[in-house]
């Protein structure tokens, strides 16, 4: 018995989502275990949607009246990619991650006959949500072989109607880790347990590393990437046209066309691999997404970040500012119109601190599976 199963988000065409899933099953693997992606079975390939989830989220947005939420999940899934990116997402999908579907029976089996099963990252526990998932709190697992490892919450504070359901599945998961300073506050407020701080898996591997596993090449092309998820603000705007008209350049803009796309030069379809390769070899990226930021960190790519607090149910800004204050890059969210033409930036003091977060990271790992492994 030597499998370890994982539950996290990689569905919804999402390019943090699919490359943190790819960093988590790659740093299970370095411990010499085998690395099971486990999901539930959807009605729609690339999506998780099942019907038991969409009648809970319709009966509780009746209850709650929390239209903004219901706005922020039918928002998601009205975005259309451009051209062939949903294809490019699939074919990393089926390469890299090859999950498995299962029954909830099936999960119970599987668990039973692993080492310790995993729930990690990419706003897994939202507790704001209106569907608590029982997968992504291992709920299908013995309790002793449950670990969470750099569990994205996303937000500072819990819904009143998840206060409940939250305090019990989050206690009841015997190795705690969150991937922000937020997440670590609201756990103790919630359940009074101390939970690890711990680094967003795609900053677990080295931009070096990241170049190798997946063979990214070198381009020559000169160019702003503007990565956005909702519509960018004025203020982002203003910031791409300042290093446009500085370094005369084009920008590509991924991965939604939005209303007003003045600000683009071209898009281009892009699927998680192409994504590495625009952030790699980018002059500067500009973006609303907490995996944008993280990337031009790792890649050494200059970069300016934005709040993603308009067109979502609720601010997201914690995760960003979390690790630009980990790592002492505060400056480069939301910047002054003076300064957000600045991409002569030294990652030198990010890079010692990311080096020995990751130690810390793969230490918790390790010693939880070893935990689990004597049980």
């Amino acid at each position: 018995m030597n499998k370890i199963l994982l539950t996290t988000l990689f569905s919804g065409y999402n390019y943090g989502s699919s490359l943190q899933t790819f960093a988590t099953k790659s740093i299970i693997e370095e411990l010499g275990c085998e690395c099971e992606l486990v999901a539930r079975k959807s009605i729609v390939k690339g999506r998780d949607i099942r019907l038991g989830k969409l009648f809970t989220i319709l009966w509780r947005t009746l209850l709650t009246v929390d239209t903004k939420t219901l706005k922020a999940y039918k928002s998601s899934y009205q975005k259309t990619l451009i051209g062939d990116s949903v294809k490019r997402f699939t074919e990393f999908e089926e390469k890299y991650l090859q999950p498995k579907r299962m029954g909830w029976s099936e999960l119970k089996k599987e668990a039973k006959d692993s080492v310790a099963c995993v729930a990690g990252s990419d706003q897994l526990w939202d507790p704001t949500t209106l569907y608590v998932d029982p997968m992504y709190y291992l709920r299908f697992a013995p309790k002793d072989k449950r670990i969470s490892f750099a569990t994205s919450m996303g937000h500072d504070f819990v819904a009143k109607y998840n206060e409940k359901r939250l305090r019990k599945w989050i206690s009841e998961v015997k190795h705690l880790s969150v991937r922000e300073d937020s997440g670590v506050k609201l756990i103790k407020e919630l359940c009074g347990r101390e939970a690890l701080h711990l680094l967003d898996p795609t900053l677990l591997l080295n931009g070096e590393t990241w170049i190798k596993k997946l063979e990214i090449q070198k381009q020559n092309n000169k160019y702003i990437l503007a990565y956005f998820l909702d519509a960018p603000s004025q203020q982002a705007k203003c910031c791409i046209n300042n290093l446009k008209k500085k370094y005369q350049c084009d920008v590509i803009a991924i991965p939604y066309e939005h209303e007003d796309m003045s600000y683009a030069t071209k898009v281009v379809p892009t699927g998680p691999l192409e994504f590495l390769s625009l952030v790699d070899n980018a002059v500067a990226v500009v973006t609303d997404s907490f995996h944008g930021t993280a990337f031009s960190i790792n890649l050494h790519t200059p970069f300016f970040v934005f709040d993603r607090n308009y067109g979502t149910a609720h601010s997201q800004s914690s995760r960003v500012i979390s690790l630009l204050k980990k790592v002492g890059l505060i400056e480069r969210y939301e910047p002054s119109e003076e300064a957000n033409t600045e991409i002569n930036l030294d990652f030198t003091h990010s890079d010692e601190i990311l080096t020995a977060e990751r130690e810390i990271a793969k230490r918790y790992l390790q010693e939880s599976v070893m935990s689990c492994r004597k049980k």
